[in-house]
């Protein structure tokens, strides 16, 4: 599954890889695709959490050189 993440919804992945933030209704409209994409999910303290993909999304790609 191939997606492409808006402004907002990749902030949100920043913030949550900084610190787990705390399942509310006024981040679903962001989270939603994010755990449709396995790329956050929810901990047994009703926190989200970065999953492996996630962290993997955020990490820095390099450059090839040609």
């Amino acid at each position: 599954m191939r997606i492409t993440l808006t402004d907002e919804q990749h902030l949100m992945l920043e913030l949550i890889a900084d610190k787990p933030l705390p399942a509310i209704p006024e981040i679903a409209r962001y989270t939603g695709v994010l755990v449709a994409a396995r790329l956050i999910e929810l901990t047994a303290e009703s926190q989200w959490t970065l999953t492996s993909r996630g962290k993997a999304m955020l990490e820095p790609r390099g450059y090839w050189m040609n």
